[in-house]
């Protein structure tokens, strides 16, 4: 069984999502990127599970009556949030699973799994968070509300277990790689 449950956090543009992908495909059968669940409907491309499970909105609030869903938010008139069954089923494959999110979600998972989560924050200088937003196409008002968010997101640092610069991707994939395999041999 995984023994843990990996966060990865940082400000918006700092590559948490490509980290992740990344992990999952240089090694498989190592990790896997743990989805949400979500009320909103399947988009072209998207299949159940990837990126999200997709339930009704009713289907929905019973879970979150039956306590499957722990930790959830209600974005654009849609629930999204944290399945205990779907987590619950990612350990039972000994496959690590990893999860990009926010602080509520982080408090969320220690308290419903406590002792089986860590948590690494990934960082990167405020000009190199923008020119990455720049190159992926966002447009002024997001990198706008993204780059305002940077401070706040900084701050949070000192709550996470590990902290890793991501300067060179293929770098921070081996390193993140490297700090995960030494905290499951502990």
């Amino acid at each position: 069984m995984a023994k843990q449950i990996v966060v990865i956090e940082g400000p918006s543009g700092v590559g948490k999502d490509t980290i992740i992908a990344n992990l999952v495909k240089k090694y498989p059968g190592t990790y896997i990127k743990m989805p949400s669940i979500t009320s909103r409907q399947m988009r072209s491309g998207e299949r159940q599970g990837h990126p999200y499970f997709f339930v009704s909105k009713s289907e929905f609030e019973k879970k979150i009556k039956d306590g499957e869903v722990f930790e959830h938010t209600i974005r654009h008139d849609e629930y999204r949030g944290m399945s205990r069954r779907l987590i619950d089923d990612l350990l039972a494959k000994s496959l690590i699973p990893m999860k990009d999110c926010d602080m509520i979600g982080v408090n969320a998972l220690k308290k419903n799994y406590p002792g089986k989560v860590f948590t690494i924050f990934v960082k990167a200088s405020k000009d190199e968070i923008m020119r990455r937003l720049i190159k992926r196409g966002d447009n002024d008002a997001d990198r706008k509300v993204r780059l305002d968010d940077y401070e706040n997101k900084m701050a949070q640092e000192k709550y996470f277990d590990v902290s890793v610069e991501n300067k060179d991707l293929n770098e921070t994939v081996a390193k993140i790689h490297e700090i995960i395999s030494a905290q499951n041999r502990k």
